[in-house]
């Protein structure tokens, strides 16, 4: 008997020992391993952060801003998650109570006829009772039930930091998709241009046929840059169609048009775009934050699971009247109450019990691993978008300078082609790389400002005004 009860002590000792939260081993970095465009080498990065101010300021466009409320409001995905953590946190409400008792006003009435000891007589009975009624409450002596609550709340702040994920996921997508539409809408205009430029230039060509100083194979040469202009323009109106569908239902509306009215050039990449401190990445960042709380959740989860080995304390009670005859019910003397304490060890399981642990502790090492590579991959993020950032810069920059040199040249050929020195597949060739070269400009102006977009996203940037 003495070694059953020294067992019973040891395993409540080490039952009651809280589960060990376990903390990430990933390496976090003084500063990033890309420094910020604005940055020179050798330079200590600041803790101030892009991410810290509001989206407003850094990209001051209403209309995108209207749009970016709109879908933060109407869209589905955002409303499916901000309910999850309604769940969650009504489920939280449940494990909650479990750690409190039920009071229950119960009443009952009987009325029977029963044979008596002579089978020819028989006996009428009656009893009732009435009063407060405490079911079988379960004493949390261990603190299982409080481990199991705690699992829950964890949970509960899980799914809220991963709402805040889709509303800064969702964010970005907006901005994203109209920046391809105010690209589509640059390349239109290029388009149309260069469409009215090649017009004229089929009207020339055909004078100068019809005067006998040009071929027909100028002329058809001419013909087919026309047509392969009209023919990228019906592309671009079919991309733009469906890039505002795309929005549309992002935002929460049914497929259709998006007014817009601010043009590609017109956006500004503000110059200050420090990355802060990778540190405070961990804080910001709500995959990071839901990661770590779905860690302490199985660290509580195996606390929980171990607690179940010890016993277990019940307590059952009844305060009220109780008679045996209907009518006497509320009379003098008609008190009763109860109380029924009970205790429960379990003692064989067939290795259930470890076996949850097991589970728990599986859980929890899955975890740890999903919450390293989420940092990883956060780290990731933010240094590719820091040098997309810089390069992009530097790559828009050459872009314009080839745009200005193939429209000198274009210029030139022309003149050339007119006195009569060059071909006409000279100009034809000008003409296809300015083109080319102006539609690359725009299409590199729009990634710029979309790499900005994914450095505030990847930096847990808050996109109302005054969130961070």
């Amino acid at each position: 008997m003495k070694a059953f009860w020294a067992t019973l002590a040891a395993l409540a000792l080490s039952a009651c020992q809280s589960a060990p939260f376990v903390a990430s081993e990933v390496p976090v970095p003084t500063q990033w391993s890309h420094q910020s465009p604005v940055l020179a080498a050798g330079a200590v990065a600041s803790s101030a952060s892009l991410a810290d101010r509001p989206w407003a300021q850094v990209f001051p466009v209403p209309e995108l801003t209207a749009l970016i409320d709109e879908a933060l409001t109407g869209s589905s995905e955002l409303i499916v998650a901000v309910e999850r953590v309604e769940l969650a946190r009504a489920q939280y409400g449940l494990a909650r109570a479990s750690m409190f008792p039920s009071v229950n006003a119960a009443g009952s009435a009987t009325r029977q006829r029963m044979p008596g000891a002579d089978p020819s007589s028989n006996v009428v009975s009656e009893g009732a009772s009435l009063g407060l009624v405490m079911p079988a409450w379960e004493i949390d002596l261990w603190g299982k039930l409080a481990a199991r609550s705690e699992v829950a709340r964890r949970d509960v702040l899980a799914n809220a930091a991963l709402a805040d994920g889709v509303r800064i996921s969702l964010a970005a997508q907006v901005s994203t998709l109209y920046l391809d539409l105010l690209d589509l809408d640059n390349q239109l205009v290029i388009t149309r241009s260069t469409l009215d430029s090649r017009r004229q230039s089929l009207r020339l060509t055909r004078a100068r046929f019809d005067e006998g100083v040009s071929s027909i194979l100028d002329v058809r040469q001419a013909e087919s840059l026309v047509a392969s202009s009209e023919q990228a323009i019906a592309d671009q109106r079919r991309r733009v169609a469906q890039t505002e569908n795309a929005l549309s239902i992002l935002v929460g509306r049914n497929p259709g048009p998006i007014a817009r009215t601010m043009q590609l050039g017109a956006l500004v990449v503000p110059v200050e775009t420090t990355a802060g401190l990778p540190s405070e990445l961990l804080q910001r960042r709500p995959d990071i934050r839901a990661a770590e709380e779905a860690l302490r959740g199985a660290s509580a989860n195996i606390e929980a699971a171990r607690k179940a080995f010890l016993p277990s304390v019940s307590l059952s009670t009844m305060l009220g009247f109780a008679s045996p005859a209907l009518g006497q019910l509320f009379n003098s003397g008609r008190y009763a109450w109860s109380l029924q304490p009970a205790i429960g060890l379990p003692l064989f399981d067939a290795g259930r019990l470890q076996s949850g642990v097991d589970l728990a502790q599986a859980q929890q090492r899955i975890l740890v691993e999903q919450y390293r590579a989420t940092i990883r991959q956060a780290f990731r993020e933010v240094s590719d978008a820091l040098v997309a950032l810089e390069q992009l810069g530097v790559q828009r920059e050459a872009s314009g300078r080839v745009v200005k040199a193939n429209s000198e040249r274009l210029r030139v050929t022309r003149a050339r082609y007119l006195s009569g020195v060059t071909s006409y597949f000279e100009v034809l060739d000008a003409e296809r790389q300015l083109f080319d070269s102006e539609v690359a400009l725009s299409q590199v102006t729009r990634a710029h400002h979309q790499a900005l977009v994914q450095l505030y996203r990847a930096l847990g940037g808050g996109w109302r005004a005054g969130v961070a």
